[in-house]
């Protein structure tokens, strides 16, 4: 059996308590959109983490397969890695958010910082012509001085009502992570997904792939809607170019 050093012992203490009371669906000090409409049966996939290859590629095949429209929040430096892949998702009609620049947890919890926001902003209005409007912060944790900030830029903060761990390596079986989708989604629930690791140059994930190929079909079997984040919400997804 084994024994968490001090070290490690502290870690668990801050990563519990960080997402009790930082993280979605009952963190984040009222900034965060966790849900739409609960009296439409209209849900949100997105994506957190990307743009990779191959993962996000594949995975796009596999929605335009599936005929259906998520919402991407990207990685600044992914973005820089692959701008040929933010290209084809803005083209394809996926919507493009913004989920800092290198996906470190300390830049939101720092009272004065910002450029780990703009900088990621910056990266992707190069590659697409329109600043994201929507922002999701790096494993979900919202300080109230990061909400004032994203706020004053005119950001809308989208966390989430269904939770996944397709992030995990080794990989968790996509069976399971199906099957907690399907037991947990509501009318106007926005589910939290993964299409790459969170600072690689290249990923293989797979699971998140074949989650959505199973959790498609029999949702709208269920008479459910796959709509992006500003149809659920009413939200404008993108800024001008400042």
């Amino acid at each position: 059996m084994s024994t968490l050093n001090p070290r490690q012992v502290a870690k668990k203490i801050i990563d519990t308590t960080g997402n009790a009371v930082l993280s979605p669906p009952y963190g984040g000090f009222g900034f965060f959109h966790n849900h739409g409409p609960r009296n439409q049966r209209k849900i949100a996939l997105t994506f957190d983490d990307g743009p990779s290859k191959p993962s996000t590629t594949n995975l796009l095949d596999a929605m335009d397969d599936l005929n259906v429209k998520g919402t991407f929040f990207c990685v600044g430096m992914h973005v820089t890695f692959h701008p040929e892949v933010l290209q084809r998702l803005d083209a394809a009609g996926h919507i493009i958010g913004n989920h800092s620049m290198l996906h470190a947890r300390k830049d939101g919890l720092l009272l004065n910082s910002g450029p780990h926001i703009d900088d990621s902003a910056d990266a992707i209005a190069k590659v697409i012509g329109r600043r994201p409007r929507l922002y999701r912060p790096p494993w979900g944790w919202l300080t109230p001085w990061e909400g004032q900030r994203l706020t004053q830029r005119g950001y809308a903060v989208i966390g989430w009502d269904v939770y996944t761990l397709d992030w995990q390596t080794p990989e968790v079986d996509s069976d399971l992570i199906a099957a907690g989708i399907l037991r947990d989604v509501r009318p106007g629930s926005i589910i939290l997904l993964h299409d790459s690791g969170a600072v690689v140059s290249e990923c293989h994930k797979t699971n998140t792939l074949h989650t959505v190929q199973k959790i498609v079909p029999q949702l709208r079997a269920q008479g459910y809607e796959f709509v992006t984040i500003p149809d659920l919400l009413g939200l404008p997804a993108y800024g001008p170019l400042e």
